[in-house]
C-alpha cells in the first residue's frame, strides 16, 4: 500500500503483551484460590507469587508467538478501506461503505463497517454479517496503533457526504 495517502492501523505486540500478561495473571490468581479452597492447604505466599509471575510471562510469550499471524489491521486510504482480521482481508471502497462506528472502549473496541443496501457486499476473505438487511463487517480494534481516536477521527474525515459518523453515541 502507498503510506503516503493513507494510514495504517496494526495491533501492538507491547500492548498484546501486556494484556496477555494480566490475563495470565488474573487466570492463576484465580486457579490458587480455587485449589486453595479445595485443597484447604496454606501455600507459601512467595513461591505462589514467583510461580504466577513465570506462568504469566510464559503464558504471554507463547501466546504472542502462536498468534502473531491473526492479528487485526486496518488501513485507511483516500481509495478504499481494507480490514484484516486472523489472516481474512476484505477491502472495501469508500462508495460502498454507509457508515463506519468504533463501539466499546479500551481493549475491546471493535469497529463495524456497514455497506449500502444496495451493495452486494464484495467477493473477500472476511465475511460480511447480514444486519438488518444490510452487510456489516467487524474488526477487533482495541489494542491498534495509533489508538481508536486516531481511527475514529481518520474514518470522519474519509467518509462519503451523508455517511454516519465515526463515533460511537454512547462514548
Amino acid at each position: 500500500m502507498d503510506q503516503s495517502n493513507g494510514l495504517v492501523f496494526r495491533t501492538s505486540a507491547r500492548l498484546m503483551f501486556l494484556f496477555l500478561l494480566l490475563v495470565g495473571l488474573l487466570a492463576w490468581a484465580l486457579v490458587r484460590a480455587v485449589l486453595t479452597l479445595f485443597l484447604g492447604k496454606p501455600t507459601d505466599l512467595a513461591v505462589s507469587v514467583g510461580s504466577g509471575v513465570l506462568y504469566a510471562v510464559l503464558f504471554s510469550g507463547f501466546s504472542l508467538l502462536l498468534n502473531r499471524g491473526n492479528w487485526s489491521a486496518v488501513e485507511v486510504t483516500d481509495s478504499a478501506l481494507r480490514l484484516t482480521e486472523r489472516q481474512r482481508t476484505a477491502l472495501l471502497p469508500w462508495q460502498m461503505i454507509e457508515s463506519a462506528t468504533v463501539h466499546r472502549p479500551g481493549p475491546f473496541a471493535v469497529l463495524q463497517v456497514t455497506l449500502l443496501p444496495a451493495v452486494v457486499a464484495p467477493t473477500t476473505t472476511l465475511r460480511a454479517r447480514l444486519r438488518a438487511g444490510k452487510p456489516v463487517y467487524t474488526v477487533n480494534v482495541g489494542m491498534l496503533r495509533p489508538a481508536t481516536d486516531v481511527l475514529r477521527a481518520e474514518l470522519a474525515r474519509r467518509l462519503p457526504p451523508g455517511g454516519s459518523s465515526a463515533h460511537d453515541p454512547a462514548r
